[in-house]
């Protein structure tokens, strides 16, 4: 009898309607970890503005971040991948030596592009730089060799814990990256070193700090995971199949910043332009950054019925940002931190501030797009995301075209286009999602 009552119970329980006090409790600390994250961004261009060759370095910080998050790809979606499938010690056991093979792969691959004439033929052949350009983010990556694998351990492990509703530990750790990038980085501000070295040095640092942070608190949450001696033994060929149409589709999504950095090149004023699009994409990402936290949180806490739920907190999320952002940059913030913090040169800051106003739209596309990436992928349905990622590609390229000839200021056209390409994701993952549902009803709307 009590053996009923106690399954009638966890029945009951399994359908209980969602709220989004259930969704902020998994949410919350994710969002607070990537607004930690964003801010590397911003105190890299504070380092650099305090340095010497400002403008150069803020040119070549674009180079740094466009190829060091390129080469990772591979590694990114370890978080949702370890998040989908990290239920038990025997997945855990597999995930790990997965996340292994693609570490050492990103490490590989980061030493051959840096440390071969393929640096050259990628920064300027590419994407476009001039020689002093490419030479001044040469000194960041190339003490930036574990970057990437640093990055893989700690998402997969953060994916463990996701998906076990252990998720303030996160936050903290971001925090502990923030503190270890200003700690060894302000104090070589006042070297003679080159100011993207002191960069390369500080990030490689931070990421270093978090992973072996992540490594110590998520002890615990795996000790904790269930067996699962009587689960089939997850194989890697059935991890790759699940990852690899994620990795392509981000791998695909960070050719962007590459495509726009090649535009930039082309512009009548690259250096200017160059610059000026560093400078704003800093505060832009800021402000995108919380929806980035989404997909996982949703899938951790979706429940049968909750779709409704969870795409209105999306909507909430990414529409009020949008807000903080428009009101940001109507109320003259955006430029007393450009010039302020970034110690921007007016010209940069001018523009920084028009490419800012075009890209308002990204955090409410962002968040609509990360629930639909979300329900995908719990549903095991990651080709979609490869399909969208395409088609955003495609219109970006046509974008980016458009404005060259009609010869726009080049940061207006990389706002323009990045907009444009992200409509044109959404619209393709809602068709996607729309699809799944009609093949299976009881997915809810």
């Amino acid at each position: 009898m009590t053996e009923m009552s106690s399954l009638a119970g966890s029945e009951q329980e399994a359908v209980l309607p969602l709220a989004p006090r259930d969704v902020t409790k998994v949410y919350w600390p994710l969002a607070l970890s990537w607004v930690f994250m964003a801010l590397e961004g911003q105190i890299a261009m504070w380092l650099v503005g305090i340095m010497p060759e400002t403008k150069i370095s803020q040119a070549g910080l674009l180079i740094v971040m466009s190829l060091a998050i390129f080469i990772e790809s591979p590694v990114i979606d370890l978080l949702s991948t370890s998040t989908t499938l990290g239920t038990t010690r025997r997945s855990y056991q597999a995930l790990r030596k997965f996340a292994l093979i693609l570490m050492a792969w990103v490490t590989f691959a980061h030493c051959t592009v840096m440390f071969t004439p393929l640096y050259p033929l990628v920064s300027q052949g590419i994407l476009g730089a001039s020689p002093e350009v490419a030479g001044s983010a040469w000194y960041a990556l190339a003490l930036m060799p574990f970057w990437s694998a640093c990055v893989g351990w700690r998402r997969f492990l953060q994916g463990i814990m996701i998906r076990a509703g252990v998720t303030r530990p996160i936050s903290w750790g971001t925090l502990v990256r923030i503190i270890a990038m200003i700690g060894v980085g302000y104090p070589l501000v006042f070297s003679p070193m080159h100011p993207l070295a002191v960069i390369g040095i500080a990030m490689s640092a931070a990421v270093f700090a978090e992973a072996v942070y992540v490594h110590v608190v998520s002890r615990p949450v795996v000790r904790r995971l269930p067996s699962g001696d009587g689960d089939p033994e997850p194989v890697l060929s059935g991890l790759f199949k699940f990852h690899l149409p994620l990795t392509a589709a981000t791998m695909l999504m960070l050719t962007a910043p590459l495509f726009i950095s090649r535009g930039l090149t082309s512009s009548s004023t690259p250096v200017l332009d160059m610059a000026a699009w560093q400078t704003a994409s800093t505060v832009i990402w800021l402000f995108r950054t919380i929806t980035f936290a989404l997909p996982e949180a949703l899938i951790s806490v979706h429940r049968r019925g909750s779709e409704l739920v969870l795409f209105r907190y999306c909507l909430l999320v990414g529409s009020g940002l949008t807000v903080l952002m428009l009101a940001f940059h109507f109320t003259k913030l955006d430029m007393l931190t450009f010039l302020g913090l970034f110690k921007a040169d007016a010209d940069v800051s001018e523009r920084a501030a028009l490419a800012l106003l075009v890209c308002a739209a990204l955090p409410a596309l962002n968040a609509v797009m990360s629930y639909y990436r979300a329900m995908l992928t719990k549903e095991h349905v990651t080709s979609a995301r490869l399909l969208a990622i395409g088609t955003s590609l495609f219109s970006l390229l046509a974008a980016l075209a458009l404005g060259s000839v009609l010869k726009m200021p080049g940061v207006v056209v990389a706002a323009f286009a990045l907009t444009m390409a992200h409509i044109v994701e959404m619209f393709t993952l809602a068709l996607a999602w729309r699809s799944v549902r009609t093949k299976r009803p009881d997915l809810g709307s």
